[in-house]
């Protein structure tokens, strides 16, 4: 075991309790190695990366994660996106270079995580901010056959500050909230690191947000890791993600999660007929 995976080990054997929310939506099988993986490319390097649980049913098991997010902090931009993701990433582009006559590659390499087999935005998706401008990088799941990504205004978000305050990986931080998008939100943030940033969205506190959860529980994300050292923070190949407006990629986002077969327009070959499973689906932003 090499020096890095102790480490890391230990920050989450210190940093949090436990949570027990489930992955919601039925948004199908991920494809990741269709969107430009080997032609992905360093566009800033990071100092410093938090690596944040999502819906942990235990904090300390990386297994039970639906994803272990990284917020990457570099000179030029910040990138928030699944290192799960970008291990499973470099292993495909290491078997690739050592099987390049494959013809077709390996379904599980890499991938972690509980549910690792179910495609969700908020582990497919890499969200960049530079200035004042936020742009989502979607990857979209098997027989959707585009990514896609926009930009937008870097959102606003109207904190209010309370006085309650908890220690989260041995910081001091102080408890924020506000309405967004549609939800009510309880943030925890830190001025000890001063960026103004946090896990996918989140920002516009005066110091590093490492715990944000929505107050129906849905979404948890947990800070279990600061580290330091020289990460290099990757961009996928534009002309393998189209152009495109929020709102379109948020609809698409719902309609995958809530009735795969539906979105993708899969037919029962036996019967002509469209196939629909709907499930119940509630998105992060509502609106």
């Amino acid at each position: 075991m090499n020096r890095r995976i102790i480490t890391l080990i230990l920050a989450l054997a210190v940093c949090g309790g436990a949570s027990a929310q489930q992955k919601q939506g039925s948004g199908g099988c991920p494809d990741p190695y269709y969107r430009g993986t080997l032609g992905r490319k360093v566009i800033d390097r990071a100092n410093v990366r938090v690596l944040y649980a999502w819906n942990a049913e235990n904090i300390k098991d990386m297994n039970t994660y639906l994803d272990l997010g990284q917020l990457q902090v570099g000179k030029t931009c910040t990138k928030y996106c699944s290192l799960f993701m970008e291990r499973a990433d470099d292993t495909f582009a290491q078997w690739e270079k050592t099987h390049p006559d494959a013809g077709a590659y390996k379904k599980d390499l890499g991938m972690r995580g509980r549910m690792s087999g179910t495609w969700s935005e908020y582990q497919w998706s890499a969200i960049f901010v530079r200035g004042d401008t936020l742009t989502e990088w979607a990857t979209m799941p098997y027989r959707i056959f585009h990514h896609y990504r926009y930009s937008e205004p870097y959102p606003t978000m109207q904190w209010t500050l309370h006085n309650e305050t908890a220690t989260i990986c041995e910081h001091r931080c102080q408890k924020a909230t506000t309405h967004w998008r549609g939800r009510d939100f309880v943030a925890w943030f830190t001025t000890d690191i001063p960026v103004r940033r946090g896990p996918w969205k989140f920002g516009g506190l005066p110091g590093l947000i490492l715990k944000v959860y929505d107050t129906d529980r849905l979404y948890t994300f947990e800070a279990v890791g600061i580290e330091k050292g020289d990460f290099p923070i990757y961009q996928y190949p534009k002309k393998d993600y189209s152009l495109t407006t929020r709102k379109k990629v948020w609809k698409l986002q719902g309609d995958l999660n809530r009735d795969y077969f539906k979105a993708v327009g899969f037919i029962n070959t036996d019967t002509g007929t469209l196939v629909s499973k709907p499930k119940p689906y509630e998105q992060l932003e509502k609106e």
